[in-house]
């Protein structure tokens, strides 16, 4: 069982915006919870933002084209946790992505990636063309 939980119950990983256009940026947002009986030093989270053709939620038997990762772009801060204490939530994470084209995309969030102790999920948003 993973020690680093989504700290919000229903879908952990939300946009700040209900309705996202093609031609404007948006934020992910999710928040981190240690859900362990230890203290976790700071960490790293991973965004992984990829392009669903056949629509969401998508299917994990098709290969889909990476449009953003966090591992290699945007500012590592955005994704850095601070230590964690046990059963302590960390802060909201809301970087800014985007914008990409009209489409599907299933935005992927693996908590505490770089120490191998955290959950993945993901949500699947659409964006519409802009007025």
């Amino acid at each position: 069982m993973a020690d680093i939980i989504f700290a919000n119950g229903g879908n952990p990983i939300t946009a700040d915006k209900s309705i996202i256009h093609d031609n404007e940026s948006f934020r992910v947002q999710w928040k981190a919870l240690n859900n362990s009986s230890q203290d976790f030093p700071a960490f790293i989270d991973r965004l992984l933002i990829q392009s669903i053709p056949e629509g969401c939620p998508g299917s994990d038997d098709v290969g889909h084209d990476t449009v953003f990762d966090s591992d290699q772009n945007g500012d590592p801060s955005d994704f850095s946790e601070p230590d964690l204490l046990s059963g302590q939530p960390g802060p909201l994470l809301n970087p800014s992505v985007g914008p990409f084209p009209v489409g599907s995309y299933r935005l992927t969030v693996t908590l505490a990636n770089d120490l191998g102790v955290g959950h993945t999920t993901f949500n699947c948003i659409n964006i519409v063309a802009a007025v």
